[in-house]
């Protein structure tokens, strides 16, 4: 069996005058209060000093790139040269060695094999089960009731996202799922702002936050090796995407034993995909609700959208090419509030960036937020406006001015599979629903692996006739 293992580059040292311009430092700590505090505002900030610009967090190096242009370099041109790195260290403690933390040979593997799994017409297949749970999922709904959207939404995707990664609709064992990924979301930001020794440190460390996150990974790990076991003794003939990957044949391989994954690799991965699956298009859904709430006339035109083209009936997938306003909706959404807000990789070698030298071992931030909110690509960045997306204006746009699902060769696997359930999701309820959003309650964001917002999403239901 290949032992796949990667180096990293040391934490490199520059004299600041060699370096972009960027906000303000204090001594030793450099920008990392800061950043705890407010990232958003931090990279705003930098933002502001050039295309390229340099933050200070401690004990890393690292650069914020907001021209699509850089981003491309980075993403495209350099991208033997970069990785995740020591970017997504704390996400191991979660996700082990899945495409979203492998560098290297590795991601490469991992992505030959798991590519196939999503082609739009294995995923197309699961179009039926979102359709079937968001119709069972709003029956509890009440005319009038005032509810927490970003918690329906979160509980709608978990159960969609556990049916097609494992073929379970238990309540219980999906209730225990979710609370354990939300346990460990929790944990994993609050390991990620903390620097690296103290992080190390406080993770070995018997303490009460660490002992309930442990205790929810093993649960999380005795259900997927469960399963996997259960696969393999009965056949491995299911649809669900766990069963798919057990069957993966690496044709490349020169070895037998490298021609399948290891029940470790299966289970990174399948938690992998749970959590970048279900967290972004909850996340995804409870902003579009919002912004629909919010523009009466943009809600008004999606309902008749609806109604011209699905009518009473359930909608399907056949449906989706004509939903283009709907398109538009979920698109612009994604514009204003990309659920993953923020990535970039780090240089395993020297690359050059807008003519400066970028070390190896050094982090280069590319965040959504604030490039898919530059003016100089979007007329009224700030405005909810989801006709600017024409097919002319999607034409003549830097490929990397929008880009919610990455790029290069670490595009989100399942970019597919999420913009289907989004859609699918939007309209199901969309045919029933009308929201209002709580006029007592203030946006305020809270970035945490997800562009969440804080506080959650109070909407006042209100059944269409």
């Amino acid at each position: 069996m290949t032992t796949y293992s990667i180096t990293y580059p040391p934490k490199p040292k520059a004299d600041r005058a060699d370096l972009p311009p960027g906000p303000p430092e204090l001594p030793i700590v450099g920008q990392s209060f800061r950043y705890i505090r407010n990232p958003v505002g931090l990279m705003q900030e930098a933002a502001t000093y050039g295309d390229l610009a340099t933050m200070s967090v401690k004990p890393a190096l690292a650069y914020l790139a907001s021209h699509p242009d850089l981003i491309r370099q980075l993403f495209v041109d350099n991208h033997r040269s970069v990785g995740r790195g020591r970017m997504t260290l704390t996400l191991q403690y979660l996700m082990g060695m899945g495409l979203v933390t492998a560098d290297g040979p590795l991601h490469l593997r991992q992505r030959r094999l798991m590519q196939p799994q999503f082609h739009h017409r294995r995923i197309e297949s699961y179009g039926e089960i979102m359709t079937d749970f968001t119709l069972r999922h709003q029956q509890r709904w009440q005319d009038g009731d005032r509810i927490d959207l970003a918690a329906e939404m979160s509980e709608l995707t978990l159960h969609v996202v556990v049916k097609t990664l494992f073929d379970l609709d238990l309540p219980d064992t999906v209730r225990r799922i979710g609370a354990a990924f939300e346990l460990s979301n929790d944990y994993i930001k609050s390991r990620d702002n903390q620097p690296p020794a103290a992080r190390r440190l406080f993770h070995r460390l018997p303490l009460p936050f660490t002992r309930r996150f442990k205790r929810g990974l093993a649960y999380l790990d005795a259900t997927v090796y469960d399963l996997i076991e259960q696969r393999r003794e009965t056949g491995l003939d299911g649809n669900d995407l766990l069963s798919l990957l057990l069957n993966v044949r690496d044709d490349e391989a020169e070895n037998p034993e490298d021609a399948v994954m290891t029940d470790q690799q299966v289970r990174d991965e399948v938690i992998t995909l749970f959590a970048a699956g279900h967290e972004t298009t909850a996340v995804a859904l409870t902003w579009t609700w919002y912004l629909l709430a919010t523009h009466p006339d943009v809600q008004a035109g999606f309902h008749a959208e609806l109604d011209d083209v699905i009518g009473d009936r359930a909608p399907t997938l056949d449906d989706l090419p004509n939903l283009a306003l709907t398109d538009q909706i979920l698109t612009e959404s994604m514009r204003l509030y990309p659920p993953i807000w923020s990535t970039g990789r780090m240089t395993f070698e020297p690359i050059e960036l807008d003519g400066w030298h970028i070390p190896a071992g050094a982090a280069v931030v590319a965040p959504q937020f604030i490039v898919h909110r530059d003016a100089r690509w979007f007329e009224d960045p700030l405005e909810f406006r989801p006709d600017r997306w024409t097919p002319e204006f999607r034409e003549n746009l830097p490929r990397f001015a929008y880009y919610p699902f990455g790029g290069g060769p670490r595009l989100c696997i399942g970019e597919g599979f999420a913009w289907m359930e989004a859609k699918l999701l939007l309209a199901v309820l969309g045919q029933r629903w009308r929201m209002r959003h709580d006029a007592g309650h203030k946006i305020e964001l809270q970035p945490l692996v997800s562009l969440r917002p804080k506080g959650g999403m109070p909407m006042h239901l209100e059944r269409r006739k």
